[in-house]
């Protein structure tokens, strides 16, 4: 049986270098933490939650 992965709904990730994206553009995290939150813009953000795969 396929275990269906959970992914943060609403988040989408761009780092294809990151442990957390599935190579969908979904972030399996357990939870993140974002920094600049007074951003306007997605490239304006940064994830602290990042990992190098």
């Amino acid at each position: 049986m396929h275990k269906e992965e959970k992914v943060l709904q609403g988040i989408c990730c761009e780092v294809s270098n990151c442990v957390h994206n599935n190579g969908h553009c979904c972030c399996t995290a357990k939870s993140i933490n974002v920094k600049n939150r007074m951003a306007v813009l997605g490239e304006e953000t940064m994830c602290e939650t990042y990992e190098q795969a």
